[in-house]
């Protein structure tokens, strides 16, 4: 099944909370000769690496985690790679304990790539696994504080492919980018790169056509300090960028083919908003919070959007509450007593008279975690409190549209 254009997130949610067990190859955007692999069990988390370039990746990781030797030579075989990883990684570490943390911390690293992908073309394969894993991560697990490296990584997408990325330097441009760089390089903050690399030899590395991945492995350094102090340089396209491979025209031709030979497939895309349509409307809001004072914000701000709120402080009476009257939409707050919003969310999504009903989270922390958590029991979006008065307006008559739909 392949599924072309949607978000790497939406569709890992829906696969964990699907037990699904395959692997899902996530295209990077503007390298089409590079795809991510995410393989799952039941839902969670074996391992995550690409199709091309694993030495490449592998010999960076294995140095930013200090693993000490050298790093495996794996073959370019995907279930190869974990097994042969798995295996040096036992003979560095004491126990197995250590191994699960450095797989794991490998798996964080290719997550935070895979989640900084807006959008992308999409293919499940169910019969690609890793059999005999020998330890299994849920996407929750996986996630938790990874939100500050996921927007650092999407602001390197800005201006560069990913990591896989090629830098070329040509000749008449390399005076010019010595010259930029070497008032750089008595900085303190580029000491380490600068005592081990002169910076002639720091230039031949981008005359040698290396990715972000090899460059930051030579200079010891991580791919985000690395691509900071590139963005000039790149921006004012002294450094060229090339995809981790060429494809040849029959190779970009099946890829095009099989794009095209899904596109009729139906497609889940995020509710598109309209904050043009401030047509004032009578139609019944739900709010499910033990707070009277978030409560009260709730009521105000939609009765002046013009909908009809239904207030609901105890979440234990909600769905007899609930099942006298038919909301557009329904707001809930996780924190709740007796009944937090999680669960009570998942009671919701097996009621055929509200299963399709959208229902939005309500939250003091704006974490990635909450908001995974939110999709996988069927919320159909996330709102941090206290609660913006246009947002809330605006997602209100978002969803409405949406229920009409239905």
């Amino acid at each position: 099944m392949n599924n072309n254009f949607q978000s790497p997130l939406q569709v890992l949610i829906a696969k964990s909370k699907a037990t699904w067990s395959g692997c899902i190859e996530i295209e990077e955007p503007k390298d089409p000769s590079i795809s991510w692999n995410v393989y799952l069990l039941q839902g969670k988390i074996q391992y995550i690496n690409t199709n091309l370039g694993q030495q490449e990746r592998l010999d960076y990781l294995w140095q930013r985690f200090k693993l000490g030797s050298e790093c495996p030579q794996v073959e370019q075989q995907e279930v190869s790679e974990y097994v042969q990883l798995c295996q040096a990684l036992s003979s560095q570490q004491p126990t197995e304990t250590d191994v699960k943390q450095q797989l794991f911390r490998f798996c964080r690293e290719g997550l935070a790539n895979v989640l900084s992908i807006d959008k992308t073309n999409i293919e499940l394969v169910p019969a690609k696994r890793i059999n005999k894993a020998i330890i299994n991560f849920s996407l929750e697990k996986l996630g938790e504080k990874l939100e500050d490296q996921v927007k650092i990584s999407r602001q390197m997408r800005g201006y560069i492919s990913s990591p896989f990325s090629r830098l070329y330097l040509e000749q008449k441009n390399a005076l010019k980018f010595y010259q930029i760089w070497k008032p750089k390089y008595t900085t303190p903050e580029l000491k380490k790169i600068a005592d081990s690399h002169k910076l002639s030899t720091f230039v031949s590395l981008f005359v040698a056509k290396n990715s972000f991945y090899q460059i930051a492995t030579k200079t010891n350094t991580d791919t985000y300090f690395l691509a900071k102090h590139l963005e000039e340089s790149i921006t004012e396209k002294l450094i060229d960028l090339f995809p981790f491979k060429e494809l040849t025209t029959e190779e970009l031709r099946l890829k095009h083919q099989a794009q095209e030979d899904t596109s009729a497939l139906p497609q889940v895309q995020p509710s598109v908003m309209n904050p043009a349509n401030t047509s004032q409307s009578s139609t019944l809001v739900a709010c499910i919070d033990d707070s009277k004072a978030v409560q009260k914000q709730v009521k105000m701000t939609l009765e002046a959007g013009g909908y009809q709120v239904l207030s609901i402080l105890d979440p234990t009476l909600a769905l007899k509450q609930l099942s006298q009257h038919q909301p557009v939409v329904i707001f809930m707050d996780i924190n709740m007593p007796n009944l937090n919003g999680y669960d009570l969310c998942s009671l919701l999504r097996k009621s055929e008279r509200f299963k399709d009903i959208p229902i939005v989270m309500l939250t003091g922390r704006d974490g990635m975690i909450d908001r995974v958590r939110a999709k996988l029991v069927g919320a159909t979006d996330y709102l941090t409190k206290p609660c913006d008065p246009n947002k809330l307006i605006t997602l209100a008559k978002t969803l409405e549209n949406v229920t009409a739909n239905v």
